[in-house]
């Protein structure tokens, strides 16, 4: 009865998706290994975006490690990873695992949450269970629906915003920029977070918010453009920088350092980012500008526990990788700065510990 339910149903969504949509749909192999799960086998279904380098490269290589890993565990469950470049192949790989491997549970990491809302609850029509990793739909419930997990949004906006008023206390007004990756709930709840807990008289936006679509490229052009627009007297106005994500503190810092116009760059003080990459590190040490970097932990490897997440549910054991909070499982979160100030790691602390050696070990 289950089968065929599913089988109803991803064809009624299959139609429904041909109709509306000019994308063609190609098909995805059948599971490796045997096919669809038979027995008492526990089969699990991992949806996350394409990518061969930065954030969501990082991120699809460490879920296929995840994989691996359970896959060779011994413990009969098998992992199923299927990644794509638009919503629409997200839907035809759901489509796939639902017809085809039989899964106990998906997790789905969604290109864009609307777009995905439909196949999320033909997911849990289904009677699959339903992990959501990273962006929310919003509103979304279901019987079989686990939850949402996630890096802690609000969380990280919140310490960034008390790290600021602490860093900026002796200062009568703070000027800043902000560049945030996209419009979807990430960006909201880190801007939320922040914005809670800052003094808005103090803390003075002087230009709308860029959205850089979290391109290194795209934020080094949007501050490139800023610079060679305002007046010597904002340039030299600016004490901050506010970004969302390392790659994106990157392509300032890049500006920066080109800049060869009249102001003067030594008010800028600091720039929060959001990572902890490496390579972002590095470039704020070597870097011959006296701006420091407050970056907070959230790392591609986080992916892996939606997974263990996800073989938890499954298993019906307890999850404790994450924090349940009003109905959503935070993954902890930290702060890396060579600033100083409240923070759990500098640079050579963070470097050396066992957090950062599994961020990297997809490189080993």
């Amino acid at each position: 009865m289950k089968k065929g339910l599913k089988v109803l149903l991803v064809s009624l969504l299959a139609l429904a998706l041909g109709a509306c949509s000019t994308t063609p749909k190609t098909e995805t192999p059948a599971p490796t290994d045997g096919g669809a799960a038979t027995g008492d086998k526990i089969v699990i279904g991992v949806v996350v975006p394409s990518g061969d380098h930065g954030f969501t490269g990082e991120s699809l290589a460490h879920a296929k490690k995840e994989a691996e890993a359970i896959n060779a565990s011994g413990q009969n469950i098998e992992v199923i990873v299927k990644d794509g470049l638009e919503a629409s192949d997200q839907i035809t790989s759901i489509e796939n695992l639902l017809s085809s491997a039989n899964p106990d549970v998906i997790v789905l990491w969604p290109m864009e949450g609307e777009a995905l809302r439909s196949a999320a609850q033909s997911i849990t029509d289904a009677g699959v269970k339903l992990v959501i990793y990273d962006r929310l739909i919003d509103g979304f419930t279901a019987d079989t629906f686990v939850g949402d997990i996630m890096g802690d949004n609000v969380g990280i906006g919140t310490q960034m915003g008390n790290y600021l008023t602490t860093f900026y206390a002796e200062d009568d007004a703070v000027n800043y920029l902000r560049f945030i990756g996209d419009a979807s709930t990430v960006g909201v709840q880190r801007s939320k977070g922040m914005d809670d807990v800052v003094d808005p008289a103090k803390f003075v936006q002087m230009k709308d918010t860029f959205v850089t679509n979290w391109s290194s490229e795209t934020a080094q052009n949007q501050m490139e453009e800023w610079l060679a627009g305002a007046t010597k007297e904002e340039i030299e106005s600016l004490d901050l920088i506010v970004t969302h994500d390392d790659e994106i503190a990157d392509g300032i810092m890049n500006a920066l350092e080109a800049y060869s116009g009249g102001a003067d760059l030594s008010n800028l003080k600091l720039i929060t980012s959001i990572g902890g990459r490496k390579e972002t590190l590095d470039k704020f040490e070597n870097t011959k500008l006296g701006v420091k970097l407050i970056t907070y932990y959230f790392a591609p490897g986080m992916v892996r526990e939606a997974i263990r997440l996800g073989v938890a549910s499954a298993q019906g054991t307890d999850y404790t990788g994450a924090t349940l909070t009003d109905g959503v499982y935070l993954i902890p979160t930290f702060a890396i700065s060579n600033a100083g100030g409240d923070v759990k790691f500098d640079f050579e602390g963070y470097r050396g510990s066992d957090i950062f050696t599994e961020r990297y070990s997809i490189f080993e």
